[in-house]
């Protein structure tokens, strides 16, 4: 039991799809005319994003979360990160657990970039004194030093998305990391940054989850993979999978 990091029992998620159907309904009728309106009729289907998903992550484990678009890996991940709840099934974390995903969840578009490293800091349940200690750490690392101080709905995307993810890597000290395609955030230079923070995190033994479809960088980083297909497990194990 010590060992494990995640335990996922037969998960699923269900979401409703609806879909709006033209029908033509008679609204006046008498000996003159018929008049006849166009009226769209709202009704839905059941879809599974994911079914009946199990496995365990040990931890220390490196894992890259592969497949197609639409096979379910970004709906797993917000289940595991407790953005999502499963329609069925159990997830038992065992562990301290951050995930980088919706990192501009908890920013105010009219604080400036300095409010906002505080007020996130604060949500992550670190002191002041600790966020203090790291704001020049994490402004260089998201290179948003010269707008600091300017409210961050004038910010570029770009570094909207860098600043939510310097705040949340150099904050937060997790046993478990989740990502998601965080390898496609920023420049050159960004990215290279987060290669380094990864490799720390990988050489510290931290347990580790992450989508990519980065293959090159899968391979550097992780030990095993799980591949999902049409909201499936449909391989889970070494990284031979990549192969196929």
């Amino acid at each position: 039991m010590n060992e494990i990091a995640i335990r996922v029992e037969g998960i699923g998620k269900k979401f409703k799809i609806f879909h709006e159907v033209e029908t033509k309904r008679s609204l006046l009728k008498n000996f003159f005319h018929k008049i006849k309106r166009k009226i769209f009729a709202t009704h839905y289907e059941d879809f599974w994003a994911l079914r009946n998903i199990s496995f365990e992550i040990k931890k220390g484990d490196r894992i890259g979360l592969i497949g197609p678009n639409g096979s379910g890996k970004s709906t797993l991940l917000k289940i595991l990160s407790r953005i999502y709840c499963p329609t069925e099934g159990r997830v038992t974390i065992f562990g301290n657990m951050c995930s980088f995903l919706e990192l501009e969840a908890g920013f105010h578009p009219d604080l400036t970039g300095r409010e906002n490293i505080f007020l996130n800091g604060v949500i992550f349940g670190q002191s002041m004194k600790k966020i203090h200690e790291r704001f020049d750490e994490i402004v260089n690392f998201a290179g948003v030093k010269k707008f600091i101080d300017i409210p961050i709905k004038h910010f570029s995307s770009g570094m909207f998305l860098r600043l939510g993810f310097s705040v949340a890597i150099n904050l937060v000290e997790p046993d478990i990391i989740i990502m998601d395609e965080t390898f496609a955030v920023g420049d050159l230079d960004f990215k290279k940054k987060v290669s380094e923070k990864i490799d720390h995190f990988v050489q510290s033994g931290k347990t580790f989850l992450v989508v990519s479809h980065d293959f090159e960088q899968i391979r550097k980083t992780c030990s095993k993979i799980i591949h999902l297909e049409k909201g499936k497990i449909i391989f889970e194990g070494g990284l031979e999978g990549l192969e196929g």
